[in-house]
């Protein structure tokens, strides 16, 4: 009898601590989702491409919404992927407040549509869209797509010519080329386009091959206006360059400075 009623004891104990504790961890669960949501950031970074309120614009969209979560995973090593940095680091100022610390992914080109610009990354995934041009990120031409969406891998009608594209903006970025545009026409052929003069290096085989040849040239190819024409090398084994061929308004300016 004494150790049933000990066991009743225990039991009416057991349900009194269970029924306690449900209100007890349901106001911790509140504080928890309420009470750490990410209202502010202050943003720092390496190549300023990315302003604060674009940053809290991705932030929103991915859902990234709790301060004390999105902390203590960047300190445990389980960081929220953000497509718009390399690394980053997140400083939790207040239950509503966090300072990120960021090295920015390189934008690697861009498309025009409608006056407004779409950058994307080396795997062709749209991270900026703005009515303003960034200077020296090159234009891309040549590739069709059905739509651009934002933080998207761009839907390019021709999957291989895409790939070519993408195997260019990465092949280059090795290299201090100031180009203007890059083309990759529907045969798959390369165009680049640098100050006055447009590098035709034809389909992709041997592209690093083409591109650290140029390279080696560079400086002076520069100086001129016109077509280098390196699809093939020619018998003697250098590449052809084609001046532009002078216009008749031309012709008849220069005959009258003479």
């Amino acid at each position: 009898m004494k150790s049933r009623r000990k066991r009743r004891r225990k039991l009416k104990k057991g349900f009194k601590i269970f029924f306690i504790s449900i209100p007890v961890i349901a106001v911790v669960v509140l504080i928890l989702i309420f009470g750490f949501r990410l209202q502010k950031i202050n943003y720092l970074s390496d190549i300023n491409q990315f302003s604060t309120a674009e940053v809290k614009a991705y932030i929103d969209a991915k859902k990234i919404d709790n301060t004390l979560f999105f902390w203590l995973k960047n300190k445990v090593g389980m960081d929220e992927e953000i497509d718009l940095f390399e690394e980053y680091s997140v400083k939790m100022n207040s239950p509503f407040q966090v300072t990120i610390t960021a090295y920015e992914k390189k934008l690697k080109g861009y498309m025009k549509e409608n006056e407004t610009y779409y950058y994307i990354d080396e795997n062709g995934k749209v991270l900026k869209k703005t009515t303003e041009k960034i200077k020296n990120i090159p234009r891309i031409m040549g590739i069709e797509y059905d739509k651009i969406t934002l933080y998207n891998t761009l839907t390019a009608k021709d999957g291989n010519a895409f790939s070519v594209l993408l195997k260019v903006i990465n092949a280059t970025e090795e290299y201090d080329f100031a180009i203007k545009r890059i083309k990759v026409s529907k045969t798959q052929e390369i165009t680049l386009y640098i100050k006055k003069i447009k590098v035709e290096l034809g389909k992709e085989y041997n592209l690093d091959k083409k591109l650290n040849a140029f390279n080696d040239f560079y400086e002076d190819a520069i100086k001129y206006e016109g077509t280098l024409n390196m699809k093939r090398l020619s018998t003697d084994g250098s590449y052809t360059f084609e001046k532009p061929e002078e216009t008749t308004e031309s012709k008849k300016a220069n005959e009258k400075k003479e």
